[in-house]
Order: structure tokens, then sequence, then C-alpha cells
């Protein structure tokens, strides 16, 4: 039977070899890191590899106290909450630090199109094709526990900035701030500058949106990330 679709899944499923090739699954290895090498599971190690390893290197982990804090966001809020952690001087300070901080970190988005999140999945194909045709520049807000909210729908993205940037004035005061954009540098150091005159008490650093989240966002996406006092 000739398939119209590929599947795709990644090497925790433990897909027997059998059947990748029975079936033509495409698998995706994650990564294993061991110090500083960083080894494809299943590509570069095999399993009984890695469990070997694994018991040999267990003792080296004895007498370190690991602290896994959930940031409940993306992109810059997570790099943030690093400095807050680094800055500190004992692990206890820097979880307390951090922990304080995670429900205040705020991410406000503004997408170019609609199109990238339909083919994620997370809206529908008319959805996205009325906004496309409105010219519909979507205002999104992830705040605690990385509940996406729409603030707003605003039409033309030259009414679409002003509008997020008067949204962000209202969220203030504000400890950290940045501005994201995906292949939007004039946009954002245009932003950046306009708020460093409003906040110069405050590092406003400007960055590229990375792969992965750039694939749910797609290309002139804005964003104001920053966490609240």
């Amino acid at each position: 039977m000739q398939r119209t679709f590929a599947v795709v899944t990644d090497s925790t499923s433990d897909l027997p070899a059998e059947w990748r090739e029975r079936y033509g699954i495409e698998v995706v290895p994650l990564k294993v890191l061991f110090g500083k090498e960083t080894f494809r599971d299943g590509v570069d190690m095999t399993s009984d590899q890695f469990f070997t390893r694994l018991a040999a290197s267990s003792s080296l982990l004895e007498g370190f106290k690991v602290n896994v804090i959930d940031s409940q966001s993306v992109s810059m809020p997570m790099a943030f909450l690093c400095r807050v952690a680094a800055e500190c001087a004992s692990l206890e300070d820097a979880t307390a630090a951090v922990e304080q901080r995670v429900p205040k970190c705020r991410v406000l988005a503004l997408l170019d199109t609609l199109r990238y999140l339909e083919m994620g999945g997370r809206l529908n194909r008319a959805q996205a094709m009325i906004g496309t045709m409105l010219d519909v520049k979507p205002l999104l807000l992830v705040s605690e526990n990385a509940e996406i909210k729409p603030v707003e729908r605003v039409r033309t993205r030259s009414r679409a900035i002003p509008r997020m940037v008067e949204f962000f004035r209202s969220e203030q005061p504000v400890e950290h701030v940045a501005v994201m954009h995906a292949q939007a540098a004039d946009e954002a150091t245009s932003i950046a500058a306009e708020l460093r005159k409003e906040l110069p008490d405050l590092e406003i650093p400007v960055g590229q949106i990375g792969c992965v989240l750039g694939t749910h966002t797609g290309p002139k996406a804005l964003g104001l990330i920053y966490i609240k006092k």
C-alpha cells in the first residue's frame, strides 16, 4: 500500500528495527549527554554502550544536589531565570529566587501570519484563512502555567506593533525585559530603543527567536519578553 503521509517518532519510542524497515517509519534520535560529550540515541551510542557507561559514571553524581525547576515558559524568560540563578550565592537562594519569579514570567507575541499556527495544529484552516484575508495580526500572551491567551487581533502590522507596546506598558512595573524577533531586527531594535528611554535602569537585550519556537511563530514575529515585579 502506497502511503501519502509519513510516520515519524523519536528514539524514546524504542521502535523495533524490524518495524522501522517493514513499515517505513522514520525515527528521530534524541541526544544523550555525558559531561561535554553528546551522543545520538541509537546512532552514536547503542543501549548496551549507554548502560555500561551510565554504571561507570553514576558514582560521580553522588554528593551533588540537583533542583529541577519548571519555568512554565519559553524563550527569554528562561534566560532571565538562569541569570537570576547565576547571580545567587547558594543553591537554596537560587531556587527560591527563580521559583518566586516563575509565575511572573510573560511572553507577549505578535505574529505576522496565522499560517504556522495552522501548520502546527494550533489553529484550524478556516480560522487561518479568514485571518489571512483580513490581514489580522494576532497578539498573544503566554503567562502562568504556559497558558496562551489571545490579547487582541489587530488589523495590519502598522497598528499591531504600537498596540503591543501599549499593552506592555499596562503590565509594568517589570524587573526584566527583552525584545525578540524572527527576521524583524529593525522593528525589534526600534521597539527596544523606545523602551530604553522609558526604562533607563533596565538592560533590554534584542535577540532572534530560536529554531524550535520559530516553527510556531513563523518569520516576522515579534515578542516582548518580561518578568513582572
